[in-house]
This record gives structure tokens, sequence and C-alpha cells, in this order.
């Protein structure tokens, strides 16, 4: 996450779950790489608080968690990742928050490993548009 590129049709279609843009679901981390891709719902509410914990705590990786946007997260830069999630479990004492971290962290070490996995993360409308 070095830099924002904008993602083509293809890769869209490949990492993150239509079924889940089509029935308008809250905001999701799909983590691919392993035998099957394991999708993570995650409330858009609880999604927000991890963005602006990013923001507020200076965690990278967290404040690209903007509303309404798809981002992967490249096997280049999941150790990193994780390092911030870690780092989050430490900082708040939140229970929800952390059973969300802490199933993600064990999705995304589980076997075969970080080095063949990415997350697609796609996150929810945080705030609702005025008419």
């Amino acid at each position: 996450m070095r830099k924002r590129i904008q993602l083509n049709y293809e890769v869209v279609k490949s990492s993150f779950d239509a079924s889940l843009e089509a029935a308008d679901a809250s905001s999701y981390f799909r983590i691919s790489g392993g035998t099957e891709p394991e999708t993570i719902v995650t409330p858009t509410s609880l999604m927000h608080r991890l963005f602006r914990l990013g923001q507020a705590y200076g965690i990278r990786h967290l404040r690209y968690l903007e509303p309404e946007v798809k981002i992967i997260v490249g096997t280049f830069d999941l150790p990193d990742f994780l390092r911030d999630l870690r780092r989050l479990l430490s900082l708040v004492n939140d229970e929800v928050l952390h059973e969300l971290i802490c199933r993600l962290i064990l999705s995304i070490e589980a076997p075969p490993g970080v080095g063949s996995k990415h997350v697609a993360v796609s996150t929810g409308r945080y705030y609702e548009k005025r008419v």
C-alpha cells in the first residue's frame, strides 16, 4: 500500500465478492490465497471505527479504510498490515474490535501462511448523504 493505483475491472472481479456487492452488504475483508477465499463481513460502523483509530494513532494501513473504497493489501504489505492490527490490539480496549481483529489475524496466518495471501477490503458508506 505504498501508493494508490486504480484497480482494473478484472482485479475487482477476481478479488472482491460480487454476491456481497449485489446484496449491498456492509463492509468486509476477503482473504484469498488459501484453499478457499474467506470473507469476514464487518458492520460498517466497526469498519469506520478502524478507519478513525488508524487516523488517531497514525496506523498507516488503517488510514486507507476511507468510506466506500476497495483496496487490496498485497503479499508484500501483509506483514506490516498484521503488525498494525496487533498494535491496535495493544492500544484499544474494545471487546468487539478485538474479536474482529483476532479473527482477521487467524485467517491471514492460517495455512499456507502469509507469504501467499492477499486481503481485499471493501468499505461501506460511513456517512449518509445529505439531501
